[in-house]
């Protein structure tokens, strides 16, 4: 497959990585609450699903979700109710100083869902990989190397977008110490979930 059709797919998985949407605000979130590290545990669960979508656009996206029928709206629904309830949590927790600690492998593992209940709600990338991929690539010679260096090319570009945002909110969250702040910050990051879960649940 021609270099230009890669750089073609890399751009326009930027501009997806870049546009406002739950993925973005969720990554954003966890890296002011809980640091640059639990950010990227969610970047890395958005991207596993990101993989997941891909492997379905090549064997036919459409097809797939028209035999899941139901199914697919259950997943659906799973992932904003846990939106939802980790939005309340985080806005029960309010009161609570902000404190980057050492996340532990369940950290990690809760991160990662996070990223993949979001992304798996996230019809931008569900019309992306199912509408936009074969105006990239032909879907029709991507074979096992080519499907490797796509999901290389995923990952690279999600961590380079949301790195980029996340070390601009690790410099921010140097001046984010007053209670008062930190229990808004909580409350703020609280409906981000809360919106999240409402816009995967109507989509």
């Amino acid at each position: 497959m021609e270099i230009n059709a890669y750089l073609a797919f890399a751009t326009g998985m930027c501009l997806l990585a870049m546009s406002p949407g739950p993925g973005l605000a969720t990554v954003l979130s966890r890296s002011i609450v809980s640091g640059t590290k639990a950010g990227a545990m969610v970047v890395v669960g958005q991207s596993l699903i990101d993989f997941l979508f891909l492997g379905l656009a090549i064997i036919g996206l459409s097809a797939i979700f028209t035999a899941l029928g139901p199914m697919f709206q259950i997943v659906k629904y799973v992932a904003a109710i846990y939106l939802l309830w980790l939005g309340y949590n985080t806005i029960r927790q309010a009161g609570n100083v902000i404190s980057v600690e050492r996340q532990g492998a369940r950290s990690h593992l809760r991160d990662i869902g996070l990223g993949a209940a979001v992304t798996l709600g996230n019809l931008k990338a569900i019309l992306f990989y199912g509408a936009f991929l074969p105006t990239f690539l032909d879907v029709s010679l991507i074979g096992l190397s080519e499907y490797m260096t796509i999901c290389a090319i995923i990952a690279a570009v999600s961590f380079a977008v949301y790195g980029t945002y996340m070390l601009l909110i690790a410099r921010t969250r140097r001046f984010l110490a007053t209670p008062q702040l930190q229990k808004r910050l909580h409350q703020i990051t609280g409906t981000v979930f809360i919106g999240a879960g409402v816009s995967v649940a109507l989509k």
